[in-house]
């Protein structure tokens, strides 16, 4: 009776956790601040803080992007571009990198360790050569980047 009543309690944490995150992602993605049209967020750059373009099959980095001063997420999953130049060093508010699947990414950008507020970097399912992720997980290991 006891485990069954601990499997309960824990199915009941794991949902209001995994309702919480959703409450916080619809209020991230209905905010206001939450972009996944580019066209759209170089109208107003101080009010993205949120941007999206993953899946979106830009083969250049849209080097506007390091205009959005205020970013705290960038999603760049699943693109096609060899690599980011420097200027992520100007998005110093941002929390979040998702550069997952990105298949032709063959560098980082060299300023990627300078950005202050990281908290995490998604750098999963790509073809990054191992001295290019080591060289980035050791330039942080000193900070409390989770590097995925």
């Amino acid at each position: 009776m006891r485990t069954l009543l601990t499997i309960i309690l824990l199915f009941a944490a794991v949902n209001w956790a995994s309702a919480q995150n959703e409450i916080q992602l619809d209020n991230k993605m209905f905010s206001g601040n939450w972009f996944s049209d580019l066209e759209e967020a170089k109208k107003d750059p101080d009010k993205v803080l949120y941007l999206d373009l993953s899946l979106q099959k830009l083969k250049s980095f849209p080097q506007v992007i390091f205009t959005f001063r205020n970013l705290k997420e960038l999603h760049l999953s699943y693109n096609y571009w060899p690599g980011i130049p420097d200027g992520l060093s100007n998005l110093q508010h941002l929390e979040l990198l998702d550069l997952s699947g990105n298949y032709y990414m063959n560098r980082l950008p060299n300023d990627i360790t300078q950005l202050s507020g990281l908290e995490t970097l998604m750098i999963k399912d790509n073809r990054l050569p191992k001295d290019e992720i080591d060289k980035v997980r050791r330039a942080l290991l000193d900070t409390n980047v989770v590097v995925d």
